[in-house]
C-alpha cells in the first residue's frame, strides 16, 4: 500500500490521516508546533484552559458519519452538550435578542423585539432551509471541470434559492429591512471571514445550520476532540510527529517524492498531502516550475479572509445569566465592516464573539471563576498598515469599555488572568498567509466550490491538498467533510 505523508495536524490533516490509515495506507503525519490541533489549539496556565480556534460544533452529523467511517462512535469517546440559547446578541442600544434552538422560542423572542417578526422568521428559515438543502449537494463532492457546477441543474437551484444575492440585503428583505433583525440573521458569515454586506446569500444556509441543527460543546472544550482524533490516530497506527515543520515538498519527474524538514531530514512518500495553509504551500513548500494555475501573481489578486484578536480573560467572578456564547453588535456597524475589510484600520468600535465556555463546562476556569474568550473581527495583515505592538493594547482596551457596559461596570478589578492573540500570532503559528484568523480564502463565489483551489495538483502526481483552503471550505465541517473528498479521491486514483 502506498506511504502517505501529511503536513500539519490541523483537523484536516489528522481526519484525512484515520481515513487513510482505516483503508490500509501507511500514514505519517508532520506537525510544526509543539502542539497538535492546527487553528483549534489550546491554552492551558494558572488552572483556566481556553480553546484558541472554534469554541463550538456546528452540523454534528458530519463528526458523526466522519467517526463510522473510521469504525468508532462519536458518542461513545466524547460527551456533547447542546447550548440553548446559541448566541445572545447584545445591540448598542442596550436591546437584546436571544437566538434560541427552539423555532417557536426563536420566533417568540424577535417578536419581543420587533412586532411582527415572528411569521417573517418562519418564512426565512424556511427558506433558508431550502438552501441548506440543495446547497449540501455541491459541499459534499469532488471537482474536476466546470460543468460539475455549471449545468441546467445547478443553474437552476442558483435559481430558485436566489442564492446569487447579497446576503444582508437578502435578510432584509424578509424583515422589511429592520437592522437589528437583518444583523441577527445574517452575522454568521463572518464565521467564513467574509463580510455580510458583502456575502453571497448562500451563506444563510449557515444560519439555518446554527438555529435548526443546533450548536454543540464537547465537555472539557473544544479541543477535546484534537485529543480524541490524536488518540484515535496513534491507536489505529499512524504516526504522529510535533516539532517537525516542512521545508519543501520534493517532486523528481512530475511526481511527489516526499518532504524535507527544516532539520534536513527527508521522509519519503509515494503520497504527500498538504493540510498546511494553501497560499502558504504553494508559495513556501512547492518549487515555482511546478505551481501551475497559482503563480505569484495569482496567489495575491486571490481575495483573503479577514483576522481577528483575541482576548482571552479568567475573571475571579461568575456570571450565572451569562450564556455560553454572545455577539455585540457595533453601533456603527457598516463603519465597523467597512475598516475591517476595505479601509484595513483599526475599528473605532469593534463587534465581537463572547465566548463564556464556563457557563457550559466549570473545570475552565479554577472554582468561582469564569472564563471570556472575545473574538474581534480585525484586517488581516494586507498592506501592514496596523502595528499590533502597539495596537493590541487599543483594542484590549476598548473591548473592556464594551464588557463594562455590557456585562460587569467592574470587570477589569476582577481579572486574574488574560492573554491575548494578534493577527501576526495567526502567520507565526500556523502560517497562515495575511494572518487570516477563520482560514486562509475568503468565501465569495469566485471562490467557492470549483472556483476554490482543487484537492489535486494537476501539474504533480501525488500531492493533495486538505482542510479549509480547498473545498468546500473553513469550518470544522467543511474541513472533516473535505478530510472524506481527499480520501475518496486517492482511493479512487490508487487502488
Amino acid at each position: 500500500m502506498a506511504k502517505v505523508v501529511i503536513i500539519g495536524a490541523g483537523l484536516g490533516g489528522l481526519a484525512a490521516s484515520l481515513r487513510l490509515r482505516h483503508a490500509g495506507f501507511e500514514v505519517t503525519v508532520l506537525e510544526k508546533q509543539t502542539r497538535f490541533g492546527g487553528r483549534c489549539n489550546l491554552i492551558v496556565e494558572d488552572g483556566f484552559r481556553a480553546d484558541t480556534g472554534p469554541t463550538i460544533l456546528v452540523m454534528k452529523g458530519v463528526l458523526e458519519e466522519f467517526y463510522r467511517s473510521v469504525g468508532e462512535d462519536l458518542h461513545r469517546r466524547l460527551e456533547l452538550v447542546r447550548l440553548e440559547p446559541n448566541y445572545r446578541l447584545y445591540f448598542h442600544d442596550g436591546s437584546q435578542l436571544d437566538l434560541h434552538n427552539s423555532m417557536a422560542e426563536l420566533a417568540n423572542a424577535a417578536e419581543m423585539l420587533v412586532p411582527g417578526a415572528a411569521p417573517r422568521v418562519f418564512r426565512f428559515l424556511g427558506d433558508a432551509a431550502t438552501k441548506y438543502e440543495l446547497a449540501m449537494e455541491f459541499v459534499t463532492r469532488n471537482y474536476r471541470y466546470l460543468t460539475d457546477l455549471i449545468n441546467p441543474k445547478s443553474i437552476g437551484r442558483l435559481l430558485r434559492t436566489r442564492a446569487y444575492q447579497n446576503l444582508y440585503a437578502q435578510v432584509g428583505r424578509f424583515f422589511e429591512n429592520n437592522d437589528k433583525l437583518s444583523k441577527a440573521f445574517s452575522f454568521h458569515s463572518m464565521f467564513l471571514g467574509l463580510s455580510p454586506l458583502e456575502s453571497p446569500a448562500m451563506y444563510s444556509l449557515i444560519t439555518y445550520a446554527d438555529l435548526a441543527l443546533g450548536m454543540w460543546y464537547p465537555q472539557g472544550g473544544m479541543y477535546r476532540l484534537v485529543e480524541d482524533l490524536v488518540q484515535l490516530a496513534e491507536d489505529k497506527g499512524v504516526i504522529l510527529r510535533a516539532n517537525a515543520p516542512v521545508a519543501e515538498i520534493e517532486i523528481a519527474r512530475g511526481h511527489v517524492t516526499g518532504v524535507r524538514l527544516t532539520s534536513g531530514e527527508r521522509v519519503s512518500a509515494d503520497i504527500v498531502i498538504s493540510n498546511a495553509d494553501l497560499p502558504y504551500t504553494y508559495r513556501h513548500l512547492i518549487a515555482p516550475a511546478w505551481r501551475g494555475a497559482y503563480s505569484e501573481r495569482r496567489l495575491e489578486r486571490m481575495r483573503y479572509a479577514c483576522s481577528g484578536y483575541i482576548l482571552f480573560l479568567g475573571v475571579k467572578k461568575t456570571y450565572a445569566e451569562l450564556p455560553h456564547q454572545s455577539i455585540y453588535f457595533a453601533g456603527d456597524y457598516r463603519a465597523n465592516l467597512e475598516a475591517i475589510f476595505h479601509t484595513h484600520t483599526l475599528p473605532e468600535e469593534p463587534s465581537f464573539h463572547l465566548n463564556h465556555p464556563t457557563a457550559t463546562d466549570i473545570t475552565a476556569a479554577p472554582p468561582g471563576h469564569s472564563l471570556l474568550y472575545l473574538l474581534a473581527p480585525m484586517p488581516n495583515l494586507q498592506g501592514n498598515r496596523i502595528d499590533w505592538s502597539s495596537a493590541a493594547s487599543v483594542v484590549r482596551n476598548r473591548l473592556l469599555d464594551i464588557l463594562e457596559r455590557i456585562l460587569d461596570p467592574d470587570i477589569r478589578q476582577h481579572i486574574v488572568w488574560e492573554r491575548d492573540y494578534r493577527p501576526t500570532d495567526w502567520l507565526r503559528d500556523v502560517n497562515a498567509v495575511h494572518g487570516t484568523a477563520f482560514g486562509s480564502l475568503a468565501h465569495d463565489f469566485f471562490q467557492s466550490a470549483y472556483f476554490r483551489p482543487h484537492n489535486k495538483s494537476y501539474e504533480v502526481a501525488g500531492l493533495y491538498f486538505v482542510g479549509q483552503g480547498t473545498y468546500p471550505g473553513i469550518g470544522i465541517p467543511m474541513v472533516i467533510i473535505s478530510a472524506g473528498l481527499v480520501a475518496e479521491r486517492i482511493l479512487r486514483e490508487w487502488p
